[in-house]
């Protein structure tokens, strides 16, 4: 079950594309919405496996929250819209594009510890002053050198792979960034902060109109 903290809506003068960590009560303070729920895992232990440990996952979210088809509160569905009507869909992708500027920001905390931060967006504000381009292997280094942030490509063995690189180093984390080749505006910024893995269904966790309490093994 998730319960949720309303937020009323601040501007938000975080930049996210920054690898820097940010704390819970920033996000609140720039107008986040929260998001909680918990999980029971069960010990591993082949000797005792009556030990269970809760884990507990807050998101925080620009998107804000609304009513699903079961009456349950969860963020405004922004994705898999195949089982909603027309109208539906035109509402919710303009709040997106009127209201989050065609960004869809997400942090999760596990325990209290930030675990991991996604930045989806559609397309470039370019009047925003925390905006980045990152639309190519290029312009995604330039962009952080101007910041006299450290970055470098990983490179996988494969050469179309090494041609458009999709993960990072920067700073100290491993970063991934989907972009598109032809230099299409959309792009995916994901960075975990805990084991550096990624986990892609952003939006089916969060942003399809229901919630699985997604499970997530470090």
């Amino acid at each position: 079950m998730i319960i949720l903290f309303g937020s009323c809506r601040k501007a938000d003068k975080i930049n996210h594309y920054l690898p820097s960590k940010v704390t819970a009560k920033e996000l609140i303070k720039n107008g986040f919405y929260k998001y909680s729920y918990t999980d029971t895992i069960e010990d591993r232990d082949k000797i005792d496996d009556t030990i269970k440990h809760i884990v507990r996952y807050d998101m925080y979210s620009n998107v804000k929250p609304e009513k699903n088809n079961s009456g349950e509160i969860y963020p405004m569905q922004l994705g898999h819209f195949y089982r909603e009507d027309s109208i539906k869909k035109k509402k919710n992708i303009e709040y997106r594009k009127s209201h989050l500027n065609n960004r869809i920001i997400t942090y999760v905390f596990r325990n209290n510890l930030l675990f991991y931060k996604s930045l989806i967006a559609y397309s470039i504000d370019r009047s925003q002053k925390n905006t980045a381009e990152l639309t190519s292997k290029e312009k995604i280094i330039s962009y952080y050198k101007t910041l006299n942030i450290p970055i470098k490509p990983i490179y996988k063995t494969d050469s179309l792979r090494d041609k458009y690189p999709r993960r990072f180093l920067i700073g100290n984390y491993k970063t991934f960034i989907d972009y598109s080749s032809d230099e299409q505006e959309y792009h995916e910024l994901f960075v975990n902060y805990i084991n550096g893995d990624i986990y892609g269904n952003i939006l089916d966790d969060w942003y399809s109109g229901r919630m699985s309490n997604s499970r997530y093994y470090l």
